[in-house]
């Protein structure tokens, strides 16, 4: 009885380490990756993903996964240093800024979680392909020495995949759309 009681008492010590050292183990960098082909040339989807007020709501399903979510845009309406902040309670709060744009090879750009060490860089790059362009949006990140954003990194890809596939499906809609009025009104200041 006595060895019994030891092995009920040393059990969840044992599980604790056996748990931060596989964690320990885990990589810590991260990345999401995802493509589609759209039948438009770069200069015709850039101004859905250079834009955050305009252009992201059109097609980002992450835009929409909290009905209640509150954004407030600061910066210019499009391009580098254009920022969207936002408070969700689903999400969490968070802040996304692009940091790099360029009509004819996409977007790069940063996305903070307050009140967490949780961040990303992100891209949605243009390259030609046929006479369409091939869009890739990669998010990558770095949990450091955090456990639990290592296990939870090891999932980033289930976890996010599907959001991205569907968001680039609908990027393709509405970039190849003939009436698409955000990156017509683009076109037309050209």
């Amino acid at each position: 009885m006595n060895r019994f009681l030891k092995l009920i008492l040393i059990s969840p010590i044992i599980l604790a380490a056996i748990v931060f050292i596989v964690g320990y183990l885990l990589p810590s960098q991260w990345r999401v990756s995802r493509s589609i082909v759209i039948n438009k040339p770069p200069q015709a989807i850039y101004p859905l993903v250079a834009d955050f007020k305009h252009g992201w709501p059109q097609w980002s399903d992450f835009d929409y996964e909290d009905p209640a979510i509150q954004y407030i845009y600061a910066g210019p309406d499009k391009g580098v240093g254009a920022c969207r902040s936002w408070i969700s309670a689903k999400m969490g709060n968070g802040f996304q800024r692009i940091t790099n744009a360029d009509p004819a090879t996409g977007v790069y750009f940063d996305l903070k979680m307050e009140n967490s060490n949780f961040g990303l860089s992100g891209k949605i790059a243009f390259a030609p392909s046929g006479t369409g362009t091939q869009v890739t949006w990669t998010d990558a990140g770095d949990t450091g020495n955090n456990i639990f954003f290592r296990y939870m990194a090891s999932m980033m890809d289930k976890m996010m995949g599907n959001t991205f596939e569907r968001s680039l499906a609908k990027l393709k809609e509405k970039a190849e759309m003939p009436n698409n009025k955000i990156a017509k009104k683009v076109n037309d200041e050209r």
